[in-house]
């Protein structure tokens, strides 16, 4: 591994999902080539993630990108556990281009609709190839789920320290200075400029709860037309034992086969945070005994263009 390796791999593994698009991972190349993961504190996420869970599973998804981007250059990659790091990584040579490699700067978040009574073929595919993912395609179960989801939504929303750390992340304005660095801006949630800043006044302290005491607020959070206008949902889940740096590797490598498949995507993760949605979600899908909804994917053929990808620069990403 050499510097100039290592930002042409990075190049690439920057586009790996990430929790409210915080993208929390470092890199830091030793002296002996090997590379450490690091854990960027500041881009934690008290509130929607006080145990780290969904750090960690970002950070194996960037680590899975990095595996990814690497197979195409000739090398496998290798982790071990490392002190005062996530991993660390080693390189040999002798790989050959991972099959998803072309799709990690192509994949989307699309929260837009999707075109009705499309993509039946690309879901034929998607069931072919990805064994990570329980389809749900019927018109009952979707629009079941969506009420799921709305219901959730709305609850986790009325947490007011929720609403202010999810407003930290997002960027309603192109004259957000961070606008397409990271976080959430108004292209990637498919709001319109006029939609953003309801949104931005919507969920402020005060104005939310007012909103919520006279019925309005159920219908700000919610999203039930747009999921059910989904060709297909897909439950990602996990072994309740599973590491959720291991879940995160699964979770980016299930997202780039929806790409492959020719489908776009957009997560309802709340839908893994809320229990009773949870339950409800892993009945409805047929969720094996001893496993966790992680999220659930709307899958479909875009109505609308994909939003351009928010993604800090390599040279920021580089630990010193």
């Amino acid at each position: 591994m050499t510097p100039t390796l290592l930002r042409e791999i990075l190049a690439e593994a920057r586009f790996s999902p990430s929790v409210h698009n915080v993208q929390p991972t470092r890199w830091r190349l030793q002296p002996d080539g090997e590379v450490l993961v690091l854990d960027a504190p500041d881009r934690r996420l008290a509130v929607g993630d006080p145990t780290g869970r969904d750090a960690l599973a970002s950070h194996g998804a960037a680590v899975e990108g990095f595996a990814i981007a690497a197979s195409v250059r000739g090398f496998t990659v290798r982790l071990s556990p490392a002190e005062d790091a996530v991993t660390k990584l080693m390189l040999s040579p002798g790989a050959s281009p991972d099959p998803l490699a072309s799709f990690l700067q192509t994949r989307r978040t699309y929260r837009g609709p999707f075109r009705e009574g499309e993509g039946a073929a690309e879901l034929a595919t998607l069931a072919a190839t990805c064994g990570d993912l329980l389809l749900v395609d019927d018109a009952d179960g979707i629009a079941a789920v969506a009420r799921l989801n709305d219901v959730a939504s709305l609850r986790t929303f009325r947490r007011r320290p929720f609403r202010l750390e999810l407003l930290s992340w997002m960027r309603l304005s192109p004259r957000h200075p961070d606008w397409g660095r990271d976080g959430l801006n108004a292209e990637a949630m498919s709001l319109s400029p006029a939609e953003a800043i309801g949104a931005g006044v919507a969920l402020r302290p005060g104005v939310f709860e007012v909103l919520d005491r006279l019925g309005l607020a159920g219908p700000i959070t919610g999203e039930a037309d747009v999921v059910r206008s989904a060709a297909a949902l897909a439950v990602f889940a996990a072994a309740a034992d599973e590491p959720p740096f291991e879940t995160g590797r699964r979770w980016h490598r299930a997202w780039l086969e929806i790409a492959r498949a020719g489908l776009s995507a957009a997560p309802m993760t709340v839908l893994g945070d809320d229990p009773e949605a949870a339950a409800e979600v892993a009945r409805i899908a047929g969720v094996p005994d001893g496993a966790r909804v992680v999220t659930v994917f709307r899958l479909g053929v875009p109505a609308g263009p994909l939003p351009e990808p928010a993604r800090l620069p390599v040279e920021e990403l580089i630990a010193p």
